[in-house]
């Protein structure tokens, strides 16, 4: 059965909706909101207005798609629209997403208002054009547009949402968390002042023009959100991991130091690659009051104590930061016989 699509009203639809822009204005092409949770209610199954289902595509994978009854049945169009989706940057993600195909005055229906295509992370669906819709926008420009957004909701990027941050290398190297702490990022930002700064919506743009450069298709406009975010080939590059290998956790290692009366501290440097929680869990050989600190550009960013085998982890937000340094120390009454070795289990994003 299908999701019946064509009653439902964007304000009830966890979708992520793009609008046509006024011919009259300097606004983008379209626009997108992502609203994946809340009490939106679930979308019903209706098969009476659509046909298609799971095509089986050239390559072998198979991809399920549908289309408006508006066109006629086809198998040659769905196996051409399964080989695009195939065709696209993708990993196990394609498996999970369901792509309906209309005209446009139908996607209005659905979507509401202007609507140009809709997506939706709460059932990972995405509603579509069938057609271009404009000289510059085409039907599968959009349609990787929207993929973009069920790729980054696929992926893993805590303690962010991919779907509103990006997915986490992109991310990082885009330096989001960084951005949006200091107001020139708003990841999931719907109103007109900020959507250009959504990193949600770039990162979405980012993965149509990877792909028009894989393909060899014309590059669209980038005119959707802001230009301080057009990706370099770095971007590209990091973009298209997050795809193909996406991240999954958090990498561990030891740092083991002995201390005692002649070496009371020791102290240690952490690299970190990515955005994300740092955490540094300690434990030690004997009971001796350790303090165990977090550095980062000479400020203490968190800080733990240890009086028996193990104590509270200490952790923090990565947001741009690359470099920080762990340091152990005795505290308290220290005595020639004080000795102890300290073990610290540091888990890094990376």
């Amino acid at each position: 059965m299908l999701h019946q699509v064509r009653r439902l009203l964007l304000l009830v639809a966890p979708f992520a909706c793009a609008f046509l822009a006024s011919s009259a204005s300097a606004a983008p092409a379209f626009r997108d909101s992502v609203l994946q949770t809340g009490g939106a209610r679930t979308l019903a199954l209706d098969s009476s207005t659509q046909w298609g289902g799971q095509t089986l595509a050239t390559d072998g994978e198979t991809v399920k798609i549908f289309f408006s009854d508006s066109y006629p049945v086809d198998s040659a169009l769905a196996l051409q629209w399964a080989d695009f989706m195939t065709s696209l940057v993708h990993g196990s993600e394609l498996a999970t997403v369901t792509v309906i195909l209309e005209p446009l005055a139908e996607v209005q229906q659905t979507c509401g208002g202007q609507a140009l295509a809709c997506y939706s992370a709460r059932t990972a669906t995405i509603v579509a054009p069938g057609d271009d819709v404009g000289a510059q926008t085409s039907a599968k420009g959009v349609l990787t547009h929207e993929y973009g957004h069920h790729v980054a909701a696929s992926r893993l990027n805590p303690p962010f949402a991919s779907v509103d941050y990006g997915t986490k290398r992109w991310a990082s190297y885009e330096n989001v968390c960084a951005k949006t702490s200091s107001g020139d990022l708003f990841p999931g930002a719907e109103d007109l002042r900020h959507y250009a700064l959504n990193p949600g919506e770039a990162f979405a743009e980012s993965y149509r023009v990877l792909n028009e450069q894989k393909l060899g298709l014309p590059q669209e406009p980038w005119d959707v959100v802001t230009t301080t975010l057009y990706p370099d080939a770095t971007a590209l590059s990091l973009l298209e991991q997050d795809v193909s290998t996406p991240w999954t956790a958090n990498s561990a290692r030891k740092l083991v130091g002995t201390l005692n009366s002649k070496t009371r501290s020791r102290t240690y440097s952490v690299g970190v690659p990515y955005d994300g929680t740092l955490k540094v869990s300690p434990r030690q050989s004997r009971s001796v009051n350790v303090g165990v600190a977090l550095l980062s550009g000479g400020s203490t960013v968190a800080t733990t104590g240890l009086k028996r085998a193990s104590g509270a982890s200490l952790s923090t937000t990565v947001c741009g930061q690359r470099a920080f340094k762990v340091r152990m120390k005795l505290t308290g009454v220290v005595t020639k016989k004080t000795k102890t070795t300290v073990t610290l289990l540091v888990s890094t994003p990376s």
